[in-house]
């Protein structure tokens, strides 16, 4: 990870809360609608690239607030030659939509985001409705909605706001309502994931379908 980027970003200062975000290219050689899988906060990409090595023909978007870290995960992506993997700017809170269109995403991927424990700071938490609202329309029905986190109470927090809104969203827990996903499904892991599992520790993953995305 570069060098003096900030850890924690205060998602609701003053030089975040304008919407700002621009849509995100595609890369041609794809086709015209290739897979897309978005991580949100992807902070210095680790499970982007390994996604994208993964599967060559599945559009892979890193999504992130700081700019360091955006700039920096585009040179890296473009000096390894992944033409399948690109990175943005966004505050998920504030102008996801203006990202990618409606009914264009196969699976969101929000892995460990801050926790934000304080009791005053709990609004800069990411899982809120409007993201949930805007996430939805963004997914093609059957797409995916993936959450993790190392911390029991904020995956709980979000569990109950997911499970809240979900029924009207038509977003479905896999394994049925408040139940957690035990493994990694995935061919990709977040530095934090290996740090939390390095320590012996659990992840709290959950899987979300969407049936009637769009609504």
């Amino acid at each position: 990870m570069p060098r003096r980027v900030r850890q924690h970003v205060n998602p609701l200062a003053s030089r975040y809360v304008v919407p700002r975000a621009r849509p995100v290219r595609i890369a041609p050689e794809l086709g015209p609608r290739p897979r897309v899988e978005v991580e949100l906060g992807c902070a210095d990409g680790q499970f982007s690239f390994q996604l994208a090595r993964a599967h060559p023909t599945t559009m892979v978007v890193g999504l992130e607030i700081r700019e360091k870290l955006v700039a920096a995960n585009a040179a890296r992506a473009r000096a390894e030659g992944l033409a399948n993997l690109a990175f943005a700017y966004v505050n998920l809170n504030v102008d996801l939509d203006r990202v990618l269109p409606p009914h264009s995403v196969q699976a969101f991927h929000l892995l460990f985001p801050d926790p934000w424990f304080k009791a005053k700071h709990r609004k800069r938490r990411v899982v809120d409705p409007w993201m949930l609202e805007v996430a939805c329309t963004r997914l093609v029905p059957g797409g995916e909605l993936h959450f993790a986190s190392d911390v029991f109470e904020l995956a709980l927090a979000a569990m109950a706001e997911i499970e809240d809104q979900g029924p009207a969203l038509g977003l479905r827990n896999q394994l049925g309502p408040w139940r957690f996903w035990r493994g990694n499904p995935f061919p990709a892991r977040s530095r934090r994931e290996d740090t939390t599992l390095a320590r012996g520790q659990r992840v709290w993953r959950m899987r979300y379908s969407a049936s009637m995305a769009g609504r």
